[in-house]
């Protein structure tokens, strides 16, 4: 899938989710975050969590502390598409 389709189906998948949570913006700060299959953020998650990172450092006042954030969700890209790999190749087999 070429980089562009893979923002497309992220940035579509914020968009659903904001409808779908619609009824909490009058009361809450709602920010969806979503991250394609291949690790692309969606065009307003990749802000918010540039900013989230930032205040983590200005909260610990460790400069990794900003770096472990994406770390920590490829990692968890990561695990997630390797259970898929595993449970689809036990169905096959």
């Amino acid at each position: 899938m070429p980089l562009y389709q893979a923002v497309f189906v992220a940035t579509d998948a914020e968009t659903n989710i904001c409808w779908k949570y619609n009824d909490l913006l009058d009361n809450y700060y709602f920010q969806p975050v979503a991250i394609e299959i291949t690790g692309v953020y969606g065009k307003s998650t990749a802000p918010f969590l540039s900013c989230l990172a930032k205040k983590l450092v200005d909260i610990s006042g460790n400069p990794r502390d900003g770096q472990w954030l994406p770390q920590r969700l490829s990692l968890a890209m990561v695990r997630g598409n390797t259970a898929i790999i595993f449970t689809l190749a036990c169905v096959h087999v």
